[in-house]
């Protein structure tokens, strides 16, 4: 486990002060997954403060009929700054699926109120990783509502090159909003110079 790692991306835009991470270090826990794991988000040890250390997962919905829709793509270095109850619907769960060996630093749920009653500067910074996912989830509806196919497909390849290389294809659409099938004819398009 690496902690450094861990508290230097916590304290990107606000200072982690050395008792806040004395603390961190003193009760930060280790997950692993496996390539292919899925796990149902409410339920398990994933909260706001997983961080994912290496590896890469989706997050998706399941509706009804069984239908994934993926919502979001984590990476190595990324927090999935979600809640664990967090249901978009009343009937449909949330799952994680993890694309590759993967292994997420947390903190556990028992620590998570110490943090906030001892650590003042601890609600400034998940503020900060609060609005910094609000972000990326607005800019990606941005884009599903405002470019095409082949546009969201180079961006989807700028913003996760690796995701592209471990992830099914349908997955990929699903998260693009686009057919399979235009997906499919976009990857096998010739990159123009």
């Amino acid at each position: 486990m690496n902690k450094e790692k861990y508290l230097s991306a916590l304290g990107t835009n606000i200072a982690v002060s050395v008792g806040l991470g004395a603390y961190i270090s003193y009760v930060l826990a280790n997950e692993h997954y496996t390539a292919r794991q899925t796990i149902i988000l409410e339920g398990s040890v994933i909260n706001h403060t997983a961080f994912l250390n290496s590896g890469s997962a989706r997050l998706y919905l399941q509706n009804e009929d069984n239908e994934e829709h993926t919502l979001l793509f984590y990476q190595e270095n990324n927090f999935f700054s979600i809640e664990q109850g967090a249901k978009p619907y009343k009937d449909n769960d949330l799952y994680i699926e993890f694309l590759e060996d993967s292994e997420v630093c947390l903190i556990p749920d028992k620590h998570i109120e110490n943090l906030y009653k001892l650590f003042p500067e601890y609600h400034q910074i998940q503020n900060g990783l609060n609005r910094n996912i609000k972000e990326i989830l607005f800019l990606h509806q941005l884009n599903l509502s405002t470019l095409d196919a082949e546009k969201k497909y180079n961006q989807f390849l700028n913003q996760f090159p690796h995701i592209s290389m471990v992830c099914e294809q349908k997955k990929i659409a699903s998260f693009l909003g686009i057919d399979p099938k235009t997906l499919s004819r976009l990857r096998g398009k010739p990159k123009r110079k």
